[in-house]
């Protein structure tokens, strides 16, 4: 594809810029995916390594823990909003690296809210939004724990 001088000196500095020069849009996500619930009653759960993620979410712990991974993730979208509701039990929400995490919506009863994800946001990465309530559990949101050969390769 051979561009024109004018479009050859301005810049491409969004995603969305280069996608559209090169071609390499993603696909895009389907509107009618139904919300994702996510529920632990005891004992741990875990999403899967390799899934889709959905517009809405829904995770609720009344004891446990409920660990939700979007390292190996497939998303196609911009936004994600997460409904969350923790009894006595722990929501942790682990993304990569880029992504954003906003948890002003969660409203804590005597549980704990903790943002650990403090990096500035990638251009074209998700921006999740969790809104919900606390009762005396916790939700945390994290990047990927790295081993020290991980921390060397500075990979992920």
């Amino acid at each position: 594809m051979t561009r024109t001088k004018e479009q050859r000196q301005t810049p491409a500095v969004r995603v969305d810029d280069v996608e559209r020069m090169f071609g390499a849009r993603r696909s895009q996500p389907s509107t009618d995916t139904p919300p994702l619930e996510l529920r632990a009653s005891g004992g741990t759960k875990r999403t899967d390594e390799d899934w889709v993620v959905p517009k809405k979410l829904m995770a609720e712990c009344v004891s446990g823990k409920l660990v939700v991974d979007f390292t190996q993730a497939r998303c196609s979208r911009r936004e994600i909003d997460i409904q969350v509701t923790a009894g006595a039990g722990a929501i942790v929400l682990i993304v990569p690296r880029g992504w954003r995490v906003d948890l002003d919506g969660v409203t804590p009863g005597e549980g704990t809210v903790a943002n650990r994800v403090k990096l500035p946001r990638f251009p074209g990465a998700p921006l999740i939004r969790v809104v919900g309530r606390v009762e005396t559990g916790v939700v945390k949101a994290r990047y990927a724990y790295r081993s020290p050969l991980m921390w060397l390769r500075r990979s992920r």
